[in-house]
């Protein structure tokens, strides 16, 4: 079980460091969104790493489950909400970012114990990637091509991840077991989240 936690930790030092890299940029709201964002998918991966660690899998099982689904959610969208404002330089109060950044999650963490929202949480990442992905394209057609290439590849990245392993998680691959692969993925998309916004605010 030590294997599963350490593959579970690569993904909070990524989020670690993706959120280091923004550390100049902090007192923008909109990076303080993507950065709330890579947290919320850091602790998730935390809570796995402390599950897996201390031995309590089964009685850690469902708080592992609630804070991963929240994080993909909430997390994804709060990263792609708030790279989609600051590609099209949206102005807005600080008051009015905060409320958007906090609103986001507690829309998403209302919805997860409302009965019957199940098909909405699970598409609220679908979402959060598709609306990454225009705005990422967005960049590269007024002229920001590397920035907005990075932050493709990172869509592209755990659109891969969450398509091609994260149902199979499992299962093995090359004598390897997928939820080794999908969180070694998740941890690389999280430092790719961080450079990508680094070169954002570096325009």
């Amino acid at each position: 079980m030590i294997a599963f936690a350490l593959t579970d930790a690569l993904v909070t030092i990524g989020a670690i460091l993706g959120i280091y890299l923004l550390w100049p940029h902090r007192r923008d709201g909109k990076v303080r969104m993507i950065r709330l964002g890579l947290g919320l998918m850091g602790l998730a991966a935390l809570i796995g790493a402390v599950r897996f660690a201390s031995g309590l899998v089964d009685e850690l099982e469902l708080a592992h489950s609630l804070a991963s689904t929240f994080a993909a959610a909430a997390g994804l969208l709060l990263i792609s909400v708030g790279l989609t404002l600051k590609v099209n330089a949206v102005k807005m109060d600080t008051g009015i970012t905060r409320y958007v950044r906090y609103g986001l999650p507690a829309i998403v963490a209302f919805l997860m114990f409302f009965p019957g929202t199940g098909p909405i949480i699970g598409s609220i990442p679908v979402f959060g990637l598709i609306l990454g992905i225009v705005a990422s394209g967005m960049l590269v057609l007024k002229g920001k091509q590397s920035t907005g290439l990075v932050w493709l590849a990172s869509f592209a990245l755990i659109g891969l991840a969450s398509v091609l392993i994260g149902g199979s998680r499992m299962e093995s691959t090359f004598g390897i077991t997928n939820w080794h692969l999908y969180h070694a993925l998740l941890g690389i998309w999280a430092v790719l989240v961080g450079e990508a916004t680094k070169r954002l605010m570096a325009r």
